[in-house]
């Protein structure tokens, strides 16, 4: 059985089931508010551990939930583009496992970055931004940042100490289904780690279970006034999707998006 905590700020849990509780063991009702007098949404009350287990992974949220969110998001993506600024969209999946805010503040510092109104996994613009800008110094520059400085499509597209980027880049929030799935860590030398002990053989391992997101397609969206700028923005954030991937242990092959070859 593991024990993830829910951080403070990730709160709203819809979920597609009759009973709120069917696929957990949380202990007493009176732990949790209801909102909107409806039993598809909870806020946490105390700080309780939810005790989750494998069926953590048939968690579905309303089917109609992502819709709306996303009816919303094209909504204000339209208010930009009457006022004169350009589009440019990537749906891609995750072609296995991806996990944000692993390293975030929590219990077992093994987080998920949470939606804070939405209670949905999702990836936050400043990580879209970073992670394409990151590849692009490594790739482009050879991992030269001076360099990259002195790109002038680098500048206008991230920005610099003196000026703001010119490339708004937007949370990416999945669409259709969210399938989460459980993946673990297993330290095979947690005194070396925790107590500064050599590693040696007959050390316990102590697996550790966190949450991921699998195989689940994310809309990611650019916005800029600049048309020719956008277009490279765009293809700088598939080659970073597509090649280095985005969140925890892309060394390992999460975080990274399907792209046809």
């Amino acid at each position: 059985m593991a024990k993830i905590a829910i951080p403070d700020n990730n709160k709203y849990f819809p979920q597609d089931t009759q009973n709120v509780f069917q696929n957990f063991k949380i202990g007493e009702r009176d732990n949790f508010f209801y909102l909107f007098n409806s039993p598809r949404c909870f806020l946490k009350k105390n700080k309780l551990t939810i005790q989750v287990n494998e069926e953590i992974e048939s968690f579905k949220w309303e089917k109609t939930f992502l819709k709306f969110i996303n009816k919303r998001r094209y909504t204000v993506i339209s208010e930009f583009e009457i006022n004169g600024y350009k589009k440019e969209e990537i749906e891609k999946m995750c072609r296995w496992r991806l996990v944000v805010g692993l390293g975030a503040s929590h219990p077992q510092e093994t987080s998920m970055t949470l939606h804070h109104i939405y209670g949905i996994p999702y990836i936050p613009g400043s990580a879209v931004k970073g992670v394409t800008r990151h590849w692009i110094i490594l790739s482009k520059f050879e991992n030269n940042e001076k360099k990259a400085e002195q790109d002038e499509a680098f500048q206008k597209i991230f920005g610099t100490q003196k000026q703001q980027g010119n490339i708004i880049f937007m949370d990416a929030l999945p669409i259709n289904e969210v399938n989460l799935k459980l993946d673990i860590m297993n330290p095979h030398y947690p005194d070396y780690y925790s107590n500064n002990i050599p590693p040696a053989d007959w050390q316990q391992p102590k697996p550790i279970k966190f949450l991921t997101v699998e195989r689940t397609t994310f809309h990611f969206v650019l916005l800029s006034e600049d048309e020719c700028l956008i277009r490279t923005a765009k293809e700088w954030l598939e080659d970073a999707l597509k090649n280095f991937g985005i969140g925890a242990k892309t060394s390992l092959g999460y975080g990274i998006f399907e792209f046809d070859s």
